[in-house]
């Protein structure tokens, strides 16, 4: 059969023919099925890599709440997202910190203790 007696009988334009023409030739019937269009991943996902560190630090640092685990990781990775994004992720991995408080009575303890953390992680 032509193409022209094709796209006569069907009432399909010609880029439209060979559109379907090409996905039937790369990928078989298959091809012929529409697919979900969209992008496969959301343009604002998490990094694996940055979560995983942000678990890792989280575990090895059980004083840490999830301010000062995003300050940490923003300042050795320059990782962008919010602290909620941070609380999301540790949950996921089943560990639990809450947001905690940051008052004025942070004791200078306390202040030590995180510059420490913070020079004591590897990259």
């Amino acid at each position: 059969m032509k193409i022209e007696d094709i796209i006569e009988e069907y009432g399909i334009s010609v880029g439209a023919y060979y559109h379907w023409s090409n996905r039937y030739a790369r990928d078989g019937i298959l091809g012929l099925i529409n697919k979900k269009a969209g992008a496969g991943v959301p343009y604002n996902k998490t990094p694996e890599d940055i979560g995983i560190k942000i678990v890792q630090i989280a575990s090895d640092n059980k004083e840490l709440d999830a301010n000062d685990i995003c300050d940490i990781v923003t300042e050795l990775y320059g990782f962008d997202k919010t602290v909620r994004t941070i609380e999301r992720i540790l949950q996921r991995h089943q560990i639990n910190r809450q947001r905690g408080r940051r008052s004025k009575k942070t004791t200078e303890k306390k202040r030590i203790i995180v510059q420490v953390e913070k020079q004591g992680l590897k990259k």
